[in-house]
């Protein structure tokens, strides 16, 4: 049996060979990316580096139920707003569930050197709300959708829905002051108030009315609501930041792969105390939970039962019958509770509307026998555990 620390420092070697793959990936795209708009090698490696520090601690977070939260990035102070750099920042006025920041990278906190631009300015990181480490949305699984969208200097959008963009400021622009504004900034330097970074700095020179920052906060750097915000990715007299993306299967694809993630989701669908309360509940609503409450689970399960109870379903089978698990067939079935796998290519999951439509959560055969109530068929087919190289096939539950 492999001790806490050997199975700490298995999950430490994974995210390690992870973080180094993605980052090769990282790079090559970059290198294109440099051939048109001319950056050099060092803001290339930088913000990729940054990127993949920002992941790796994102998904090594413990218990599995925390891991996807992004630190709040360096605001220039700490607790009790004390001039302080290179830490994330504790919670501030203005900095509500699921409102978006934009700050310096939270080098100390990450446990790497501060990183910097090739015009040596430290880089900079804005965080969708719905993935802030504090305060925590409702819910975060992997149909969760970022905040940020991109467009380009016509205004048309290049990306949607980003995580987190991490951002090289490049030289000073238009009306930008960068002088220090407290002696305790000994590494980077400078301020925190964006708008003297990211730009453009003149409203009146934005691209489609979009700055990079959020205008009208403190230091312009806290969304005043949760609604999508647009930056601006294109080079020219009034902009040259310089961005790379942070998409939700950035932050999944390797939270997945933790073997926790796989024991969370059976310790939920075999929690005794939950699967009573699923085999008594009137089941409602078009995925049969609307009655359904995280409160019914172990102390253990609540929070991930809440984070992924939109991927559960649950039905009634007429009479009780079998249903194919792990190839085979199972006892007599009263009802059947299925946890969704990830979405399929053709598969939206995006708005409530999409969230209340099966097709968008269950394929063949399963699309097929699923109803509610009362199911059209026993003719159900799944697996019993997770399995993260197959994550879009439907794990099951037979119910007695």
């Amino acid at each position: 049996m492999r001790t806490g620390r050997q199975q700490g420092y298995a999950l430490l070697f994974m995210l390690i060979i992870l973080v180094m793959g993605s980052l090769y990936g990282v790079v090559s795209q970059l290198d294109a990316a440099t051939q048109k708009y001319g950056r050099s090698t060092a803001t290339i490696q930088a913000l990729a580096l940054a990127k993949e520090a920002l992941i790796g601690d994102a998904v090594s977070q413990s218990p599995v139920t925390s891991a996807g939260e992004l630190r709040l990035p360096d605001l220039g102070f700490g607790v009790g707003y004390t001039p302080k750099e290179g830490s994330s920042a504790p919670n501030f006025s203005g900095n509500n569930q699921d409102y978006s920041v934009v700050g310096k990278i939270p080098w100390k906190t990450l446990g790497i050197p501060p990183l910097r631009d090739e015009y040596g300015e430290c880089l900079w990181y804005a965080v969708s709300g719905r993935f802030k480490k504090n305060p925590q949305t409702s819910v975060l699984n992997w149909d969760t959708q970022g905040q940020i969208d991109v467009i380009d200097g016509n205004g048309s959008i290049i990306a949607s829905n980003v995580v987190a963009l991490i951002a090289a400021a490049g030289p000073a622009l238009d009306g930008q002051n960068r002088v220090s504004a407290d002696p305790a900034y000994t590494q980077c330097g400078g301020n925190y108030d964006v708008r003297n970074y990211l730009d453009s700095y003149d409203v009146s020179n934005a691209v489609s009315g979009q700055v990079n920052y959020f205008a009208g906060s403190t230091n312009n750097r806290v969304a005043l609501n949760s609604n999508n915000k647009q930056f601006v990715a294109t080079n020219g007299d009034h902009y040259n930041d310089r961005f790379l993306y942070m998409m939700v299967d950035d932050i999944f694809r390797p939270i997945i792969r933790r073997s926790d993630f796989a024991t969370q989701i059976s310790s939920l669908l075999d929690d005794s105390t939950f699967r009573t309360h699923l085999q008594s509940v009137v089941i409602a609503g078009s995925k049969g939970m609307d009655n359904v409450s995280c409160t019914n689970t172990s102390s253990s399960n609540t929070t991930f039962c809440t984070n992924w109870k939109e991927m559960l379903l649950l039905t009634q089978l007429s009479t009780p019958a079998s249903i194919t698990l792990n190839g085979a067939a199972t006892s007599p079935c009263n009802r059947v509770l299925i946890f969704a796998g990830q979405k399929t290519g053709a598969q939206v999951r995006s708005s409530t509307t999409d969230k209340a439509d099966i097709a968008n959560y269950l394929e063949s055969p399963n699309l097929a026998a699923f109803n509610v109530p009362t199911a059209n068929s026993a003719n159900f087919v799944g697996i019993s555990t997770f399995a993260w190289n197959s994550p879009s096939t439907d794990l099951m539950r037979c119910l007695p």
